[in-house]
This record gives C-alpha cells, sequence and structure tokens, in this order.
C-alpha cells in the first residue's frame, strides 16, 4: 500500500501541476491525497458519495488553516486527482459528481447502493421478505423506506452536525456538497419503489457492507399494512400460512406495539382463523374489531358480503371464501 501511495503521490503532483497548484500548493494537496487514498482503500461500502468524499477531505486538512476558497480547491483537486488514477469512478445511476463507485469492488447488489447512498433508508416489503427468506418471488422491484422530505433533511442536517463535527463551520463555508437525499428510479438496473413514511419502524442491520432490513416482525406487520408492496394478499396469505409459526413470538409483539387497530384485527384474523394459532395477546386484538365499510382483509380490494363475525372484518379475498370442505362460511 506505501508503494502504492508514493506512487500515486508522485504522479498527483504531475499531473496536477499545470492545472491548480496556482490555488493549492503541493505538500497540501499529497497529504490529503495519501489520506484520502488510504481511507477509500478500507471503505467497508461499495460506494462513496461526494458529501463523503468531502468530510475525508476536511478532516485531513483540519489543522491545515485553509480558506474556505482554498478548502474548496482542494476538495476539487482531490476529486479529480483520485478520478484520474481510477480510484473511482461515477456512478451512471446518479446525478454526475455525487456518487462513485470503487475501484477493485464486485458489483454490488442495489440494496447495498441504497443503503450506502440513503444512510435513513432501509429495506422493506417484499425485498425484506426475500432477505429473511420467506419468500420464493426474486422481486424485480427494490422496496425501500425513508423518512418524508422534511425529516429526512432534518435528520441529515443532525447527521452532518455530529460526523464533521469540528470541522463543521469549515464545510459549510467552502460550500462542499452536503447530505442530499438522491435515489433515481433504477440502480444497478433494478427499479426502485421508495415509499416516504414518518414511522419507519424497527431494522436491523445485516451482513457486510451494511445492508439495513426491516425486522421480520416488522415485515409480517408491512404485510397486513400494505400486501400491494408485498407480493399481494393471496401471497401475504400464504406466507403468513407457510411461515408465521416459525416467527410467532417476533410476530405478535411488533404487531402488538406498533400496529393499528385495522391491522391487529386483519393480522389477528389470519393467525388465529386462516393459521389456527391461540394466542391470549391475538385474543385481546378481537376488542379492536368494529363494524364499518373499510374495514376489509385486503386494503386494496372493494367490500365483500362473506364476513367474518368474530373480527367484524369483511373477507375480501376470494380463496378465503370457502372453508376447507369448500363450503361458504360467513
Amino acid at each position: 500500500m506505501a508503494g502504492l501511495i508514493i506512487y500515486f503521490t508522485v504522479c498527483t503532483i504531475v499531473v496536477l501541476r499545470t492545472t491548480i497548484v496556482h490555488t493549492v500548493d503541493e505538500k497540501t494537496l499529497s497529504v490529503v491525497v495519501d489520506a484520502v487514498a488510504e481511507c477509500l482503500a478500507g471503505w467497508e461500502r461499495p460506494v462513496v458519495t461526494s458529501y463523503e468524499l468531502s468530510a475525508l477531505v476536511c478532516r485531513e486538512s483540519h489543522a491545515m488553516g485553509l480558506t474556505p476558497e482554498l478548502l474548496s480547491s482542494l476538495y476539487k483537486a482531490v476529486l479529480k486527482c483520485i478520478g484520474s488514477f481510477r480510484l473511482v469512478s461515477p456512478s451512471k445511476d446518479f446525478l454526475p459528481g455525487t456518487v462513485f463507485h470503487l475501484f477493485g469492488r464486485t458489483k454490488p447488489l442495489p440494496m447495498e447502493v441504497a443503503c450506502a447512498v440513503d444512510p435513513f433508508a432501509y429495506v422493506t416489503h417484499l425485498s425484506a421478505m426475500e432477505v429473511h427468506g420467506i419468500t420464493d418471488r426474486f422481486s424485480k422491484i427494490l422496496y425501500l423506506t425513508t423518512p418524508p422530505s422534511k425529516e429526512w433533511k432534518e435528520q441529515a442536517k443532525e447527521r452532518m452536525s455530529k460526523e464533521l463535527a469540528q470541522n463543521y463551520e469549515a464545510h459549510q463555508a467552502a460550500k462542499l456538497p452536503s447530505l442530499k437525499w438522491q435515489l433515481p428510479e433504477r440502480i444497478e438496473g433494478m427499479r426502485v419503489e421508495l415509499l416516504r413514511r414518518s414511522s419507519r419502524g424497527a431494522f436491523k442491520t445485516i451482513a457486510s457492507p451494511s445492508i439495513r432490513v426491516a425486522t421480520v416482525g416488522r415485515t409480517f406487520l408491512d404485510m397486513v399494512r400494505e400486501p400491494d408492496h408485498c407480493g399481494g394478499i393471496q401471497h401475504v396469505i400464504d406466507i403468513y400460512r407457510e411461515s408465521a409459526s416459525r416467527y410467532l413470538p417476533l410476530i405478535v409483539e411488533e404487531i402488538e406495539r406498533h400496529g393499528k387497530s385495522i391491522e391487529k384485527v386483519r393480522a389477528g384474523f389470519l393467525l388465529a382463523e386462516v393459521c389456527g394459532f391461540n394466542h391470549p395477546r391475538i385474543e385481546g386484538w378481537k376488542i379492536k374489531a368494529q363494524r364499518g365499510g373499510s374495514r376489509v382483509l385486503d386494503p386494496k380490494g372493494e367490500y365483500a358480503s362473506f364476513y367474518s363475525d368474530t373480527w367484524k372484518l369483511s373477507i375480501n379475498v376470494p380463496s378465503l371464501q370457502k372453508n376447507e370442505f369448500g363450503e361458504e362460511w360467513l
């Protein structure tokens, strides 16, 4: 690594001598470039953003006392240098100059890139079902959940203040790239379905580089909340039948704590009547049942006359409108 850095430093000075050395001296440039290059060599995530690069430049030049103009020029110089030697290359999926792939890395998964670019996003719905191994479908859509725009900006400002720390004012004064929301319609060829939610729910970090994914309990809650993002209501029913027994304590705990009344009723019907589970908390959800035209099992389906009197719920899914003997049940 040391040999690479020395070679890189020499080449940096030669390449940039005629273009930027009049604003940033060679010693400053070489020191910062070497430091940034070493950081990128151990970078855990598959991509690096312009904000992250600017934070590295600020950190490595902190003691140099640069003016905002010089700090801005230094950032541009470092970016040009590491790009010239292909340590980074711009991602074609994002706006030019905002997201960069790292040299020598294997092609990342779309969800790896998404979680690296948006620090507040996490994988949900059918994509989370796939990660947890509870669906046999390979989704052509990447489902992500992130805060609404206003909340996202507030969280981004807090994160920048914490990460930049004593360099925050200098970073702002130099007008370096800030942490901004951006997710394109496609990443690595996969379509992205972004859901903006204030209440994002529980998630965990898995694998390396890190992928944030909804917990399995939250995923089962999302299935009754938004089945259309989980493969459709029939697929949700099939997954409850096949996999709910393995995760019953986690499902019940999540729905008990975070489920709305109608979601407890929907989940309660599936867990008790379809899956046959007898659980005191599920029994307790029956008090949430109440009559109403909007109380349907499939929130996207029309009201049906087939009805569960126990759960006060319209069973608007054809496959559940008959019992195991093929008889209609109400």
